[in-house]
């Protein structure tokens, strides 16, 4: 073995850099194995919203953990950014969700009410209020509600700039080192063999996002994890052309500071297919020219898919395994940026065997799913 570490990381994407960032602050000598380029595969393809886009429909846990999450982002932000190299753009841009008839305009108020519940805010605007603060979106709206408080940030950049952080406080990053079986002794896992040779830990982290299922035979317990594709547009914009955040429908439109607009996504079960299709190209081209009509001039600069790890209960699976010295921490669907910082924590209190703050029997790793 090329020398035992503390911790043992498998999956470079926002989670695993997270973690490893969190355990290197405590002094935890950590080493992070990726198979490709860190931060290249879903957390590179998402929308980087840090809100879940229909929070009030989650399931309870998973809305409990996401406001648990919420408050942690702009401190974790800002201590990136006082030594990253990387214009994160973090800003707090405001959401718009807009309604076209009755059913829309129903889920609206359920939403308004849900938030208000939970001391967030939330506003109903007439469809003049709302053009007023969105001149370019679609006259045919009826409505809308306001979300103030939504944030966003240039999530490709985001995972880089946590990985670089990690090793500035002494973690060992490993882009490009594939991993091909788990070492055991005595029912306990002790490391991974990797292309770079065996690597030893007291404690090892499978946060392998879309691909983690892939290990449950090996590891001998299901890891009910599979990939679910996304397809998400991007188009170029003077800078103003939208300045909210913009959903409608399960679409939305993401602008970036430098004009750019984010057109997403598709949601397909599709195996681990990332490939770019022209229906997905004319249906997110058409739903951005619907929510904005003045989109369908903008030209279309770049196109891709990422692969979201999801579970049949849509919660992640996080926690201590059957397999000693195995933690889980992975199946965050469309949530992995969002819940990066808690998700550290939690893990970084199991390793120091401290309770977290989250129950988590619901994302308990071997708990019963549905058929």
């Amino acid at each position: 073995m090329t020398g035992t570490r503390d911790v043992l990381i498998l999956g470079g994407g926002i989670i695993g850099c997270a973690i490893a960032h969190r355990l290197a602050k405590e002094g935890v000598s950590v080493t992070l194995v990726e198979r490709g380029e860190i931060g290249r595969e879903a957390s590179w393809a998402a929308g980087g919203i840090l809100t879940p886009v229909h929070l009030a429909e989650y399931p309870t846990p998973l809305a409990s953990l996401c406001l648990a999450g919420m408050p942690l982002y702009e401190p974790f932000v800002k201590e990136l950014g006082e030594s990253s190299k990387e214009d994160l753009q973090f800003r707090t841009c405001g959401m718009l969700i807009t309604c076209r008839d009755e059913g829309g305009e129903k889920e609206a108020r359920h939403l308004e009410a849900w938030k208000h519940e939970h001391h967030l805010p939330a506003e109903r605007l007439t469809r003049e209020e709302a053009l007023r603060l969105e001149p370019g979106l679609s006259p045919e709206i009826r409505s809308a509600l306001l979300l103030p408080d939504i944030a966003q940030i240039r999530n490709n950049r985001l995972t880089r700039a946590v990985a670089d952080a990690a090793r500035r406080r002494g973690a060992r990053i490993l882009p490009r080192t594939r991993f091909t079986a788990f070492i055991t002794s005595r029912d306990r896992v002790t490391g991974a063999r990797t292309a770079v040779g065996d690597l030893a830990a007291g404690t090892v982290i499978l946060a392998t996002g879309a691909w983690s299922g892939e290990w449950s035979k090996e590891l001998g317990f299901p890891v009910p994890v599979r990939p679910v594709k996304g397809q998400i547009l991007l188009a170029q914009a003077s800078p103003g052309f939208c300045r909210h955040i913009v959903l409608e429908s399960g679409s939305y439109l993401v602008p970036r500071v430098d004009g750019r607009l984010l057109i997403g996504s598709t949601v397909e079960e599709a195996g681990f297919d990332t490939t770019v299709t022209l229906d997905a190209v004319h249906h997110l081209s058409g739903r951005a020219a619907s929510m904005m009509p003045a989109a369908r001039a903008l030209p279309l600069i770049g196109s891709w898919a990422g692969l979201r790890p999801a579970t049949p209960d849509r919660l992640p699976l996080l926690g201590r395994t059957p397999v000693e010295g195995l933690l889980l921490a992975t199946g965050h669907f469309r949530n992995g940026i969002l819940l990066a910082p808690i998700t550290a924590e939690i893990v970084t209190d199991l390793v120091h065997g401290r309770t977290p703050a989250v129950d988590l029997r619901p994302f308990d790793p071997v708990r019963k799913m549905p058929e």
